[in-house]
């Protein structure tokens, strides 16, 4: 349970060597660089945003080409890809991708660009097998669609919605113009969607023709050829074949790239890393001849580095202490092997803020043993410790901090599983009893250490309760040691040994109630002056926080006013926190009481082989999918326990994680020990 200390570098080096220290500093990993915001006549800071864009777009370019060698060729990624982490490479390695990099960059675009030309041909085959399937009505027309007539005729070429027949059409002309002469009509196709016609009149009626056709609901063929339909087909038929070529031509061509997949994987991360390499530039000073960089270093990691530094270039380096953490100064986290992988869990709600504790280690306590009596079963918890100790041990030398925080994290929830599945009994549900008596004829059942939920369920939510009472009694604990780092001395008799002095009497009287018989089956027996005793030590707590619940007041009148509803506060906030506990009962019953609702099912159609069948398929996708259910519902709310009642009683947060400068990259790191003899 430590915040490491935190020291501000200074760095002043020659110009020249600021790729070299950069390259340096970004392998180690150790610095978080500020932006330097002071610039004078001497000191100017360069803007690299145009660079650092131009390295993400190729960056972006590599990604889009590995994406296009998957979908055309027998690429695969590695299952898992996660639990390998990144290759590990020498420096002389990256060093030596500088010499093909720009081969290897012209590469990847020209793979996008074949995907490019590859989707316009893609487009290009539709447009034409629109074209082709609309010339399909016409392909009996001698005439080009736009054909007008000839010197003494008009010809109309067109459709009519739904199916005619001639004399259907020329009895509808005739009706629309009664005074008009005969026109001469062909049906070149039709279906019950529409009629293709070829209508020919003389060229003096050719306006009351027209008109007559629209009547009746012609109309031209949208963008009409001036080719015969014949020929349209032909041309178009030829433009699909030059499209089907380009494609398979461009797929052929990209294929041709796969041996180069570890290239482009190289390039992601190189453009990676110059991007952030240059982001840095930008916060830094820099003179004609030298350059300025400050940042922050954890004080454990100061001193080598500055004689590293030292010993390699010529340059200055300053280190100060920077003093807590805050605003300014950044957060990292030191914990043990037990506590460490819950930090992810403190990180996705907030850093200490100034003057705080890092309250991982007793959250982590709390945390797994919430989460197991959630979850509570131990076959369920034996499978989830199970695998997550295999993944662990397996590939524990190359996984990447983060996964290996959450798989050593779920493999202590899976352990505190496993031992409340034992204590209440809880294998994949009743699956013991249920097959023993489904398929062997007598029943056989593994007793709980201490009893079954499902018969007690009060007791067990009295137990709930009472980790709930621990749980938040170790909030205001929190807030004691807090305010004793912080001098707050007073802080820790107002805000944490008063509201415990108040509930705790009050609970130890509840213990001895009937009311607590009745719900927990025991009483816990007390001698008869511990009653006045501990309401004489509420009573005194509660006047303390009435005194001291609104002390930033000056006004007496609302302090007291805010006092009193300090109490009000107090009691309500209390009973709904421990209430709030409820949830591990909630979810406890609910696992257990799912897990065996599946058993039956699968056990309904009874034994023999086909039973067994049956069994067999429900009990594995009822139990999947109930260990999925319930492992998210663990999750979730034993992250709001630790959330709102434990933090609630003494956290704020509002620290910044520290985030050094380093290779942040997705598929390869370096190892620097692998250049040294």
């Amino acid at each position: 349970m430590a915040i490491l200390p935190m020291e501000r570098i200074h760095l002043v080096a020659m110009k020249r060597d600021r790729k070299s220290i950069l390259e340096m500093l970004q392998r180690r990993g150790a610095v978080e660089v500020s932006d330097i915001q002071n610039e004078d006549e001497v000191f100017t800071k360069a803007d690299t945003a145009t660079t650092c864009g131009l390295f993400e777009k190729n960056a972006e370019t590599a990604r889009s080409a590995m994406e296009i060698l998957l979908k055309h060729t027998d690429i695969k990624k590695p299952s898992l890809a996660f639990l390998h982490g990144r290759e590990a490479i020498s420096v002389e390695t990256n060093d030596a991708f500088y010499e093909k990099r720009d081969d290897v960059l012209r590469d990847a675009q020209r793979i996008v660009q074949l995907q490019r030309n590859i989707a316009e041909a893609k487009a290009e085959q539709l447009r034409l097998e629109a074209g082709l399937e609309a010339l399909v009505p016409w392909m009996d027309l001698p005439v080009p669609q736009t054909f007008g007539g000839t010197r003494k005729t008009a010809v109309f070429i067109g459709t009519l919605e739904g199916e005619h027949n001639l004399e259907g059409v020329l009895a509808q002309l005739a009706e629309a113009a009664p005074d008009l002469a005969p026109l001469h009509v062909e049906i070149v196709s039709g279906t019950k969607q529409q009629t293709s016609l070829l209508v020919m009149s003389l060229k003096k009626d050719a306006t009351r023709a027209e008109d007559a056709l629209r009547a009746i609901g012609f109309a031209r063929p949208p963008a009409a050829s001036h080719l015969a339909p014949a020929v349209q087909k032909q041309r178009l038929e030829e433009q699909m074949a030059e499209a089907t070529k380009t494609v398979a031509d461009a797929e052929e061509e990209i294929r041709s790239y796969a041996g180069q997949w570890d290239d482009f994987r190289f390039l992601e991360d190189h453009m990676t890393m110059r991007a952030e390499k240059y982001g840095v530039i930008e916060k830094l000073a820099q003179s004609a001849h030298t350059f300025v960089l400050q940042g922050y270093i954890p004080a454990g990691d100061a001193p080598a580095l500055q004689q590293e530094l030292t010993d390699t270039f010529l340059c200055s380096v300053d280190l100060e202490d920077a003093g807590p953490t805050g605003d300014e100064v950044p957060v990292k986290l030191k914990n043990n092997w037990f506590s460490e992988p819950t930090e992810s869990v403190l990180e996705a709600y907030s850093m200490p803020g100034k003057g705080e504790i890092d309250p991982t280690s007793v959250m982590s306590i709390f945390y797994y043993v919430m989460f197991g009596l959630m979850f509570s079963d131990a076959g369920y918890g034996l499978i989830m410790a199970g695998v997550c100790g295999f993944c662990y041990l397996k590939f524990r030398k190359n996984l990447e901090p983060n996964w290996s925080k959450n798989i050593r994290m779920f493999f202590w929830c899976g352990i505190s599983t496993i031992f409340w599945g034992v204590i209440f009994s809880s294998y994949f549900g009743d699956v013991v009893d249920v097959v023993s008596q489904t398929f062997f004829g007598h029943t056989v059942s593994i007793p709980p250490v201490w009893f079954y939920p499902m018969e007690k369920p009060m007791l067990l939510l009295v137990f709930s309760l009472g980790i709930g009472t621990i749980h938040l009694t170790a909030g205001y604990i929190m807030k004691a040691v807090t305010c004793a780092r912080q001098k707050d001395y007073s802080g820790i008799l107002y805000d944490a040994v008063f509201p415990i002095a108040m509930w705790y009497p009050l609970i130890l009287i509840l213990l001895g109630s009937d009311m607590f018989v009745t719900i927990a089956g025991f009483k816990l027996t007390l001698p008869s002056i511990v009653t006045p005793i501990c309401l004489a030590v509420s009573g005194v707590a509660i006047i303390g926080i009435v005194f001291t619940g609104g002390r930033e007041s000056k006004n007496w009148g609302k302090r007291l006013l805010k006092g009193i509803y300090a109490v009000y506060n107090g009691i309500s906030g209390w009973l709904s926190d421990t209430l709030s506990y409820s949830r591990l009962l909630a979810l406890g019953l609910a696992t257990g009481v799912i897990a065996s609702v599946m058993n039956q099912l699968g056990a309904l159609v009874g034994s023999g082989f086909f039973g067994v069948v049956v069994f067999i398929i429900v009990f594995a996708v009822g139990q999947a999918l109930n260990f999925g259910i319930n492992v998210l519902g663990a999750y979730v709310h034993s992250n709001r326990l630790e959330y709102v009642e434990f933090f609630g009683k003494f956290y704020d947060g509002g620290g910044r994680k520290f985030s050094p400068f380093g290779i942040h990259t997705k598929h390869y790191k370096i190892i620097e020990e692998e250049t040294k003899s």
